[in-house]
Order: C-alpha cells, then structure tokens, then sequence
C-alpha cells in the first residue's frame, strides 16, 4: 500500500457504489474534517477509482478542498 496526497480532482467516484449518501451526511463529515482534520484517507485503486471514502470524497468536494 502506498499512501500520497492527490487532488480532489483527481479521484473518481466508483460508479457501481451501492450506498445512498445523504446531504445530512456530507455535511457531518465535512465538519469533522474541518474540526479535527483527515482523520482516515480515502482508498482508492490503480486507476484513482474510490474503494473506499466516498463519503469523505463528497465532503471534501463540499469543502472546496
């Protein structure tokens, strides 16, 4: 495993997610990462696909980060 920075842009949603992510829930996370910073990266694969984090990913995005 290797562990890097990339941009927000740069990382993709994983089109087969079977999870429905509520805005209530976006918003939530979003406030933890601006309280406490990233506390668990998002995994992705080879391809920059979201493996897991796709909450955190649509946080991020709320947060412009």
């Amino acid at each position: 495993m290797n562990i890097k920075t990339s941009r927000i842009e740069d990382i993709n949603p994983y089109s087969g997610n079977p999870r429905s992510i509520s805005d209530k829930a976006v918003k939530s996370v979003a406030e933890s990462i601006s309280k406490f910073g990233w506390q668990q990266p998002i995994v992705v694969d080879k391809d920059n696909v979201i493996i897991a984090g796709h909450t955190r990913f649509l946080a991020a995005n709320y947060l412009r980060m």
